[in-house]
């Protein structure tokens, strides 16, 4: 990119004549402009008495602002499959890595952190994990280390921390301990309210109409819905009112003055709430923004005592989008100025206009949103087959597209229709589109960018009236000069010293994610180095010496790894907590209607009892998730037999060998055995996922080549199937691998170094059982299924099956990208029971 910006000015140089000539020129009447302005790339140019051209400064903001940009930027987003977990639950999520400029998938990008820190920042538990293409998806245990309360999840690449922008990604999500939170109660609101009037660009000035942005939220950071306010003068005099939306947000117009103090009046909670709005400035510059019939207008105003000093001198309207910058020269020669931008010259998505100074400062700041040219895809209904205890979902495209399924990810949390678990701030569009540019975390963002329409359109530039400045800093551009601290990480890189000047051949071997290399270090050097190494947990890296008759023998050398453990993310930016359950008292009292004073206590005291409504917070099922038991190379090679492993590890099962020489496997849960014939039920067994339907091939099964095995002791709901005479119940789920067998082959001529840090192998997710599927519990906190990466059958459709013994109704959270960066984050209801039309 900064190459090419040389070349633009090069360009420009040459073309330094006809741009003087242009200057004066009005664009529509000049066929020689239009061409002129199709060379130059980072400008565009309007209407009205304002015109595109090249300033005497235009170099050095220009080339300020690309040095700044220059660094490749990503933006990390996870969508995580709830906001809301039971402690003992998996959390799932599927990691989003994102091209920032271009907004399609990174293909560059492979370390990314995964973090869980509490509410004092102590990191819990962490991850490294390899992203592919742009997508990468694993889980977390909230297991023993967790407790109720607040967690942060954090996910972010170590080049991103070169970035004063919120490019890493941050969301926070609840955590509930059944043992310390028996009931889930709503939480009274207090008689506080954070309210904020912040005028449109950033100043209020004297005798210069102004949009005052208005933003209001409870004393938990919760934007108020439908608050209304009344804006006085000095004289008690009323101006205008307001009110605000779902979020907590309005506007009003106001025409301040020096020498008056603004009131504004709000009723909460029966309580009147005054705030003076007093911070008005005797000169300066505002600006108010118009967006109608397709144009975007941009009015700058300011008083006649400020007109004198700043009359003639050239300002500059700075417009970018983190990326590409276009000027407009501004010269102030009456009291008001308008700068009308046709939608074809703005940028699609974000848009930063700052005016700048002769002198190079930042005046004022505004950023508006260009919802134009967004790409997203739509669904549309869902259709779904029932199939014993599980449904079949097919969802079709209504947006016409091109997809390549190893480029695209799709992700699906599938919860019970009326749950309170999902209640996420952000999605994908939003986390790409508006998070990393503003300077504040966006409360519910991903409302602005479901089923957007103009009214959308019009609360969103509410929110960016009171959001200020954005993530760029001028000063920053201006005088920072990008130093690049944090590399840019491609997996391991491993550093071979050897402990002798003679010249050898190095072999190191291949792993599961990574090929093997051959090193020839001479005499008079002492290292080799390489990097791409992409070790899973508990692997190794094999070294050997390579003779000239081409043998091996074990190497003697000393190594060193980068990066050896996860970096620390040097920013913290604030989040928005997942929004709780309130109430009001005084509207819970008044919707009893009229009451004496002496019933009002006894009345209060049996609400706040009741709490309007408990959610009775129960355990999950002893024993119901899924156990993983993982193999290390202690175990493997310990002469013990899936017998003897299952009878002395493995809970909820035994084994035993038939008088046939057979080998058995029951459940050992307490069950009314006469159901069966006197015989306790048998586990479904899987060999890498394909049901054995006996279990020949496990009587003498070499234990070396385990992996590891997820077991589940029962199905849910108690729900047993019967495969010929045999009933049903649980499973068994071996993984092998030959890694071991490989390394023991390997073992007397190779030597074995352990990496500090490797990468978790994504692991795939268990729903919980519950104790209760009809339960208030399950309908709000429960989980269904979570599909990190759901694939397309051949019709193109959104094809996915769910295990649903219930067959409740079910709520579903999609969100993806291609590779073109077409946008997917939509909500479906798919209504079993009701009735068999979906939704």
């Amino acid at each position: 990119m900064f190459g090419f910006v040389k070349i633009c000015f090069k360009v420009l140089k040459e073309f330094e004549g006809i741009a003087r000539m242009l200057k004066n020129t009005p664009l529509r009447n000049s066929k020689l402009k239009v061409v002129f302005s199709n060379y130059l790339v980072f400008f565009s140019i309007i209407t009205t008495s304002v015109l595109f051209a090249q300033s005497s400064n235009l170099n050095s903001i220009a080339e300020s602002f690309q040095a700044y940009t220059s660094g490749y930027r990503e933006v990390a987003y996870c969508h995580l499959n709830k906001s809301t977990y039971i402690k003992g639950e998996m959390l799932g999520f599927t990691s989003y890595v994102i091209d920032k400029n271009l907004k399609t998938p990174s293909k560059r990008t492979r370390n990314l952190y995964c973090v869980i820190r509490d509410s004092a920042d102590k990191v819990v538990k962490s991850k490294l994990i390899k992203i592919e293409k742009g997508f990468a998806n694993n889980v977390f245990n909230l297991d023993s280390l967790f407790t109720t309360g607040i967690y942060t999840f954090q996910a972010y690449t170590n080049w991103m921390n070169n970035f004063d922008e919120r490019n890493v990604f941050l969301e926070s999500f609840k955590v509930i301990d059944p043992a310390t939170e028996t009931f889930v109660k709503r939480v009274e609101l207090e008689n506080k309210l954070d309210a904020q009037f912040l005028p449109e660009g950033g100043h209020f000035v004297d005798k210069v109409k102004t949009n005052v942005g208005v933003v209001i939220k409870d004393n938990r950071g919760y934007g108020l819905p439908n608050i209304q306010g009344n804006v006085y003068d000095s004289n008690n005099k009323y101006i205008t009112t307001f009110k605000t939306n779902a979020l907590g947000f309005s506007r009003f117009l106001l025409f301040p003055e020096v020498n008056q103090k603004y009131v504004v009046k709000i009723n909460y909670l029966n309580n009147v709430l005054e705030y003076n709005i007093n911070n008005i400035e005797p000169q300066g510059i505002s600006i108010h923004l118009n967006n109608s019939r397709g144009k975007l207008a941009l009015e700058f105003k300011t008083n006649r005592s400020t007109l004198k000093e700043i009359q003639n001198k050239p300002f500059k309207l700075i417009v970018h989008n983190g990326n590409i910058i276009k000027e407009i020269p501004i010269a102030f020669k009456k009291e008001e100025i308008n700068v009308v931008l046709d939608y074809k010259y703005l940028f699609t998505g974000i848009n930063i206009f700052t005016l700048l100074n002769s002198e190079n400062k930042p005046v004022l700041e505004r950023v508006f949103f260009n919802h134009k040219g967004l790409k997203t895809v739509e669904l549309g209904n869902p259709v779904y087959t029932k199939k014993e205890d599980s449904i079949q979902i097919s969802i079709p495209f209504i947006t016409p597209f091109s997809i390549n399924q190893d480029s695209t990810n799709i992700s699906v949390a599938v919860l019970p229709e009326t749950t309170v678990s999902y209640k996420r701030h952000q999605n994908i569009i939003s986390y790409n589109y508006l998070q990393p540019y503003v300077n504040g975390y966006v409360e519910n963002a991903s409302y602005y960018f479901t089923n957007i329409d103009s009214k959308k359109s019009y609360e969103l530039d509410n929110l960016l009236i009171t959001q200020g400045w954005s993530s760029y800093d001028w000063k920053k551009i201006f005088n920072r000069t990008p130093k690049y601290n944090f590399v840019f990480e491609e997996g391991i890189v491993i550093k071979g010293n050897k402990n002798t000047n003679e010249q050898i051949t190095f072999v190191v071997y291949p792993d599961e994610n990574s090929t093997g290399h051959v090193f020839e270090v001479p005499e008079n050097e002492k290292t080799f180095e390489k990097g791409g190494f992409y070790p899973s947990d508990g692997e190794t890296i094999g070294v050997s010496t390579l003779n000239k008759r081409g043998k091996t023998n074990k190497a003697d050398l000393y190594i060193q790894f980068s990066p050896i453990k996860i970096p620390d993310f040097n920013y913290s930016f604030e989040t928005v907590s997942p929004k709780i359950l309130t109430y009001n008292k005084s509207d819970i009292i008044n919707s009893f209607g009229d009451i004496k004073n002496e019933e009002v206590e006894v009345l209060d005291e049996v609400l706040i009892k009741s709490n309007l409504r408990q959610t009775k917070i129960d355990k999950l099922k002893a024993g119901a998730y899924n156990r993983v038991y993982e193999f290390d190379d202690t175990m493997r090679a310990t002469p013990i037999t899936l017998l003897n492993y299952i009878n002395q590890y493995v809970l909820g099962f035994r084994a035993e060998i038939s008088a046939l020489a057979e080998l058995k496997i029951y459940s050992t849960r307490l069950v009314n055995r006469s159901l069966y014939g006197g015989r306790p039920p048998s586990p479904i067994v899987y060999l890498n996922d394909n049901p054995l339907y006996n279990l020949d091939a496990l009587t003498n099964f070499d234990m070396r080549t385990i992996d590891y095995m997820v077991v589940r002791t029962q199905r849910a709901l108690d729900s047993q199937r019967q495969i010929g005479d045999t009933k049903i119940e649980g499973s068994i789920k071996i993984y092998t691998s030959n890694e071991f067998l490989n390394k023991q082959k390997a073992k007397k001529r190779v030597s074995k170094f352990v990496y500090p840090l490797t990468f978790s192998k994504s692991k795939k997710f268990y729903t919980p059982e519950y104790n209760a599927y009809n339960d208030d519990f399950f309908r709000e906190y429960g989980v269904i299924d979570w599909i990190p990466d759901c694939k397309l059958d051949r019709q193109g459709n959104l094809s996915f099956t769910v295990y649903n013994p219930t067959h409740n109704n079910i709520k579903l959270f999609i969100e993806g990208v291609t590779e073109n960066g077409d946008y997917l984050s939509e909500v479906k209801k798919v209504i079993t029971k009701a009735t068999n039309t979906p939704e």
